[in-house]
């Protein structure tokens, strides 16, 4: 064998060896994969209940092979307050199915009630099945969607019920009961956090701990591409540009005196740094998150060094450095602090937040979320009364705008939830709400006569939201933005970060504070385009007592009420913000085959 060959060897097989070391890291999680004893513990933690593994254990203390005594499981731990409430919102949610699908007067819409069963059922089993693993970011994002699924078929049955009266309190009773569900929904993900012991941390991964490893294996197959090792898969078809930017880097580095940043460009050094990071994060523990949260600003702070420092210096271009790049950006994403500690707020009694769930003082959006969840089930009885004695026309309208602000606030509760600023975006998309309200509640603030729910007619709702239900939907508002009325409510921001108009309750005045204006007019835009969805459910499970365009025609009271502030944020910011985005399809750009096709038949 020539030395040429005898060099070019190793390279090829190193390469499986080294994916097994990172299958074997990934799968059994050991730092080292050439220690016998931590592949030989974690092999016996993860086969614990086989019967095979139990009868090794066995005969290493002297026992017969294959006689090793199993051990009776113990007794089921008592059921806790939240298992309770979790079987009693089932079983009402299953109670109320079953008496509207059996119901005389819904005989005609059995099929689709019977759909509406299956995906309910379904629904609740995912959103409890991952709010259970409530420390797992991918699951928090399925519970927080199967909470608003669940939310939507909530507010949908309310507004049949209130566009069917013979079988309103029988709807009612269904959203109630979703409700219920949806809120132990949110308790359970806190719960999983505080089971886990995660009290005084406030790091979480904003991906999942097997996501993690994914990345870190992309980054090092990504540094393959230009360090040499894939370089002979190319059969000298394609111009050296990986190797071309791995000398120029090395290089650069080299005359800056960045030696530790050139160390990274080592597959050795790099899996390192990485594994060191997911390591601390210790499958996903508590623990470990709170060992990360202290630790990883440091290796974070060279990776990310490392991708300042090598974007420039490579010219022209190489894919296969891009590829390096954002490969080693998403695995630095990943390690970002996540929102979701103020669910312990939610789910844990207030007595507990001092000393067990962090000494620190309570922040103010931590604050106005404890607010918002004790407003709303105030909110919520005031609502379901609220057509009971007076059931005209208006009344309807009324109640299903009524009805959308409530499911609106589970919204808010959630971008709250997830959000870890006092005023960052979640919380901004949650104020959203306030406009809605300041339509729903301040007939004169739009200007002169308001327009009305059916096109320039007066407020159907005008002398219909008093007392109680007026004072609770002016504390819900209060709480979402700061204006004049809500200054003094425990908010921690200034004008130029949120431009609170303190004269007339509109925010965004004379082109300030535009990327809050952005964030509202999209939640509200979104709003109304799911809206729209619901119309033709709405003809096919309803008498069409009340016409159809009432509630979402132009000048439908559905529709009013997202129109009039997306218009409103248009004018106070003097068209910075478009109140009717147009949505514009993305051109697929052609192949490189079609432009050489072009080229030659140009004539």
């Amino acid at each position: 064998m020539s030395p040429t060959n005898a060099a070019s060897n190793p390279a090829p097989n190193a390469r499986p060896r080294m994916d097994l070391d990172n299958l074997l890291r990934r799968e059994l999680r050991i730092g080292d994969p050439n220690d016998p004893q931590q592949i030989a513990q974690a092999l016996s933690e993860r086969y614990q209940s086989d019967l095979r593994a139990q009868s090794i254990e066995g005969e290493a203390r002297g026992l017969p092979f294959l006689r090793t005594p199993q051990l009776r499981p113990s007794a089921p731990p008592p059921p806790q307050a939240t298992n309770v409430d979790l079987e009693q919102a089932r079983s009402d949610v299953q109670s109320d199915m079953h008496q509207l699908v059996s119901h005389n007067l819904t005989k005609d819409i059995r099929p689709e009630l019977e759909g509406w069963q299956q995906v309910i059922h379904r629904a609740i089993d995912d959103g409890v099945q991952a709010a259970r693993a409530g420390l797992d970011p991918v699951k928090r994002d399925v519970t927080f969607g199967m909470r608003r699924q669940l939310g939507e078929y909530a507010r949908l049955s309310r507004l049949i019920g209130a566009l069917t009266p013979a079988l309103n309190r029988q709807f009612r009773n269904l959203a109630q009961s979703l409700d219920e569900v949806c809120a132990v929904m949110l308790v359970l993900m806190g719960e999983s956090m505080a089971n886990l012991g995660f009290s005084g941390g406030r790091f979480l991964l904003s991906t999942s701990y097997s996501e993690m490893q994914a990345r870190r294996d992309s980054v090092i197959n990504a540094l393959r591409q230009i360090d040499g090792l894939a370089a002979q898969a190319n059969n000298g078809s394609l111009w050296p540009r990986g190797l071309r930017a791995y000398r120029t880097l090395t290089s650069a580095l080299e005359a800056q005196g960045q030696g530790d940043l050139r160390s990274l460009l080592g597959e050795d050094e790099l899996a390192r740094t990485m594994d060191e990071l997911i390591l601390l994060a210790g499958g996903g523990s508590s623990g470990g998150m709170r060992a990360l949260g202290a630790t990883a600003w440091a290796p974070l702070n060279r990776l990310t060094r490392f991708v300042d420092n090598t974007i420039a210096p490579v010219a022209p271009a190489a894919s296969e450095l891009a590829n390096l790049h954002e490969a080693l950006q998403l695995f630095i994403d990943g390690l970002v602090p996540a929102g979701g500690f103020r669910l312990l707020r939610v789910a844990r009694p207030a007595v507990l937040n001092y000393g067990l769930y962090g000494s620190y003082r309570f922040s103010k959006a931590e604050g106005r979320l404890i607010d918002l969840v004790n407003r709303r089930g105030s909110l919520a009885r005031e609502l379901d009364c609220f057509t009971d004695c007076n059931c005209d026309d208006d009344a309807i309208l009324g109640q299903i705008v009524l009805d959308k602000v409530l499911f609106d606030l589970d919204r808010a509760i959630d971008f709250y939830c997830a959000g870890d600023a006092d005023l960052g975006l979640p919380e901004t998309r949650a104020s959203a709400l306030a406009l809605t309200l300041d339509f729903v509640t301040t007939p004169l603030l739009w200007g002169g006569a308001h327009p009305g729910y059916l096109g320039g007619g007066g407020l159907p709702h005008v002398n219909l939201i008093t007392g109680t239900l007026l004072t609770e939907l002016a504390r819900t508002n209060a709480l979402l933005r700061p204006t004049a009325a809500a200054i003094d409510a425990d908010w921690d921001t200034t004008r130029p970060t949120y431009d609170a108009n303190l004269n007339g309750n509109l925010p965004f005045p004379g082109g300030v504070s535009v990327r809050f204006a952005q964030a509202i007019h999209d939640e509200l835009y979104q709003q109304r385009e799911s809206d729209q969805q619901w119309r033709p459910v709405i003809d096919q499970m309803t008498a069409g007592c009340l016409p159809i365009d009432d509630i979402f025609g132009a000048n439908g009271c559905l529709r009013q009420i997202v129109e009039r502030p997306l218009q409103a944020i248009a004018v106070a910011t003097g068209g910075a913000v478009a109140a009717l985005p147009v949505a514009v399809p993305t051109p697929i750009p052609r192949h490189f085959e079609e432009s050489l096709e072009i080229i030659a038949n140009k004539p």
